[in-house]
């Protein structure tokens, strides 16, 4: 009998919920033949094995230490610079021999440059002291610019063209002209030596061959692929594929809290969910949830539960140690009224077949769980419900926007109710789990079928 099953995975907050681990483990337990990449390759999924072998993926998929390949899709914007020094570093200090032979990429990928980045690192510091929150690789600008400038998009198949140096020079050049009086802002004294070194890079002909240089290595390394690729040979195929996504869903550019967003789209039905079906895909779909057992939120934007407390307990090695672009690490108790939300906007609790849960083990270490039940200050009707819960609103447009902004903005105002959960000293995970899928089930009504004990594939229970 012929079998084919994916399983999606879906981060259900603002993207470090710990889909890297949940990845992981699925490729150890279900030895998927391909891990297939959608978002954008500013995503950082940590993986640490059993065996003691760590690392961050980006580009590659989080099954690549299980032997599986790696697709890079047409829904995801690539980094080729970046995608050189992923490579490199699986090679050199995780011991993957040869890894662009367990990689190939869709031609009809959109491809970032150095110079969106540069573009997207000087916005940022534009902002001062207002802001949006970015990883500053150029995902969004790429994305952006392929939309208004589609004449200078760099896709995966252009990768070995032999007028890569003038189109990275208009790329250059369109950056340099859409930055102009972006340029002339007074920034904050802290910033004025990163302002400068960032605007010589971009006018710097020796960084545009460096670029250059770049762009041809990874064209000689990579397996670039026809559209139909995915179809044809990867979701026809027996077996099971993982679906990893990079983005969280509140990140979303018209679902997310505005302007703390993405550029682009995070929703599985675009993203994960719409690509399978656009291909034809009629294997088992297993739509995964994913969320840590508290709140998280790596930069600027709202997090109702926010405790400073919290984050110095459980993360007291990134405490103060704040990137200027993606903005310092916060926590707080799991917020309820966020995760319904996100499932809302997915269509409702039945939307995921089931939930991981990630990072209990940093719960257990404390005397009690709290998450918050509901939101004091939710009082905006046009924005909550009667019971406090947020109004999903679809939208592509600028109203929309508009509207989650108001929210965003609403949302600085509210404070958590919370509800605490006594952790007995050394509880038993059979006790833990119970405690942890029972709360989540009870108020989110979709079942948790993964709870993470531990970094490894051997500390993340499925039942």
């Amino acid at each position: 009998m012929n079998i084919r099953k994916a399983y999606t995975v879906t981060d259900l907050g603002g993207g470090d919920g710990g889909k890297g681990g949940v990845v992981h483990k699925l490729c150890a337990l279900r030895k998927p033949h391909t891990v297939i990449k959608v978002g954008g390759a500013q995503g950082s999924h940590g993986v640490t094995t059993a065996s003691g072998r760590k690392f961050n993926f980006s580009q590659f998929g989080c099954g690549t230490f299980n032997g599986a390949q790696t697709f890079i899709s047409n829904r995801f914007v690539v980094s080729p610079v970046g995608l050189l020094n992923e490579a490199h570093a699986l090679e050199s200090e995780a011991g993957v021999h040869n890894p662009f032979a367990l990689l190939s990429l869709d031609g009809a990928a959109l491809c970032t440059t150095p110079f969106h980045g540069i573009a997207s690192r000087l916005k940022e510091l534009a902002r001062k002291t207002n802001p949006r929150g970015i990883v500053g690789v150029g995902v969004g600008e790429a994305y952006l610019d392929s939309r208004n400038f589609p004449e200078l998009a760099i896709y995966g198949r252009d990768l070995g063209a032999k007028n890569m140096r003038d189109r990275l020079l208009a790329v250059r050049q369109q950056k340099l002209e859409e930055l102009g009086g972006i340029l002339e802002t007074e920034f904050l004294l802290d910033d004025i030596s990163e302002v400068k070194h960032q605007i010589d890079l971009i006018r710097d002909d020796d960084f545009l061959d460096w670029s250059l240089e770049q762009f041809e290595a990874v064209a000689r390394s990579v397996r670039v692929v026809d559209e139909d690729y995915l179809r044809r040979e990867i979701l026809s195929r027996d077996g099971v594929v993982v679906v990893e996504s990079s983005h969280g869903i509140l990140t979303d550019r018209y679902h997310g809290f505005h302007p703390h967003t993405s550029r682009f789209r995070t929703l599985p039905e675009i993203t994960t969910w719409g690509l399978l079906r656009e291909n034809g895909y009629t294997g088992d779909v297993v739509k995964l949830g994913v969320t840590r057992a508290y709140q998280i939120r790596h930069g600027a934007g709202p997090l109702v539960t926010e405790s400073e407390k919290m984050t110095n307990e459980l993360l007291p090695h990134e405490v103060g140690v704040a990137d200027r672009y993606r903005g310092k690490v916060r926590v707080g108790p799991l917020d309820m009224v966020a995760l319904r939300y996100a499932l809302n906007v997915c269509g409702g609790s039945q939307a995921f077949d089931a939930l991981a849960i990630t990072w209990l083990d940093s719960v257990l270490r404390k005397d009690a769980w709290q998450v918050c039940d509901r939101y004091i200050g939710a009082n905006d009707p046009s924005l909550f419900s009667s019971e406090g819960e947020i109004l999903v609103r679809h939208g592509e447009d600028t109203e929309q926007l508009q509207h989650q902004e108001r929210l965003t903005k609403a949302l600085f105002g509210c404070l958590p109710q919370l509800s605490t959960f006594p952790i007995r000293p050394n509880m038993p995970q059979n006790d833990a789990v119970t405690l942890c899928a029972g709360v989540l089930a009870e108020r989110l009504g979709t079942p948790v079928r993964m709870i993470s004990f531990g970094p490894t594939e051997l500390d993340k229970h499925c039942f």
